[in-house]
């Protein structure tokens, strides 16, 4: 079995009194797209951040293409592209400026021709001339992915590359990050999005409160669990109550929306249009739909993947 392309072992990594990581193990996959999943403050970004040499994790190791990052950080660091949560782009550069910038601080000089075939692929050539801070937010995280694989990297590491964009704008960078992927690049990225990790990641890591709950494809972490279908209506009623109906496994709401855990949703259905009436209620926008990643979420951590913890 060939060697893990990056490799962290029992990885514990504080802030002050504060611990982000807490025994961390996980190998990434030459030419995977891996995926780290969890709520804001898990320890995603702190794990990729010691990826990066970044930060010094307090006990345990992390190798990526076999060189210890600690020991090596020089050498490791020239193998990847790195895209932060906040990438600080030089406001008074143009972006031709920028990516010229970002790979010399790799050692690989650009031409204006390589440039402008760089930018041409993530739709900003005609860009190439206007100053960073006057691009809209899509503009922006396009230009990030530009500057991080300036320096031709074997492994791209992307945190949260799509946050706060709009649906369109999200989905334009996931092809982008398709593209790197099929050109043999390794990608690891974080999202608290289960609808990314799905998209996007043959494997992923599901992290909370800084500890790696597990790891698979996102079919495997499914199917593993045995979840059963969910009902998912508009209407209020209390949660206790819905939990005693015929074959109810769990509920909750997510938002506006009640979504119950059955096996058997005709008859479940059926007993809730009967509690409904009874509280004087309606149900409407009924739907079922199959089990997801935040299913597998709530169940092996106890909350929901939305919420927050107070982790790093």
């Amino acid at each position: 079995m060939s060697q893990p392309i990056i490799d962290v072992q029992k990885l514990t990594a504080t802030y002050g009194p504060v611990t982000a990581l807490n025994g961390v193990n996980l190998t990434v996959n030459k030419g995977e797209i891996f995926g780290l999943l969890g709520p804001n403050g898990a320890g995603k970004s702190t794990l990729l951040a010691c990826v990066e040499g970044l930060h010094n994790p307090k006990n345990g190791s992390v190798h990526v293409n076999g060189v210890d990052v600690q020991a090596d950080s020089a050498s490791t660091k020239s193998q990847l592209g790195i895209q932060l949560q906040k990438t600080a782009l030089l406001d008074d550069l143009t972006v031709a400026e920028l990516v010229e910038v970002y790979a010399a601080l790799y050692e690989v000089y650009l031409n204006s021709e390589q440039i402008d075939a760089l930018l041409t692929r993530f739709d900003l050539l005609e860009k190439r001339n206007t100053l960073s801070r006057r691009l809209s937010g899509g503009q922006q995280q396009r230009l990030a992915l530009a500057v991080a694989i300036a320096n031709d990297p074997q492994i791209v590491l992307l945190d949260e590359p799509t946050s706060a964009l709009d649906p369109h704008a999200r989905r334009a960078v996931w092809d982008m990050i398709r593209e790197l992927h099929n050109e043999g690049r390794t990608i690891v990225l974080t999202t608290h999005a289960m609808e990314e990790a799905e998209a996007l990641c043959g494997r992923i890591a599901i992290i909370d409160r800084g500890q790696v709950v597990s790891c698979d494809t996102p079919a495997a972490l499914i199917s593993s669990l045995k979840l059963n279908a969910m009902l998912k209506a508009t209407v209020e009623l209390p949660l206790e109550q819905v939990r005693t109906l015929p074959d109810v496994n769990n509920a909750r709401y997510t938002g506006q929306h009640l979504e119950v855990e059955t096996a058997r949703p005709e008859v479940t259905l059926t007993a809730l249009h009967e509690l409904a009436a009874r509280s004087g209620r309606s149900i409407s926008d009924v739907m079922l739909r199959q089990p997801n990643l935040e299913d597998v979420f709530l169940k092996l951590t106890g909350h929901a993947l939305a919420e927050s913890n107070p982790s790093a």
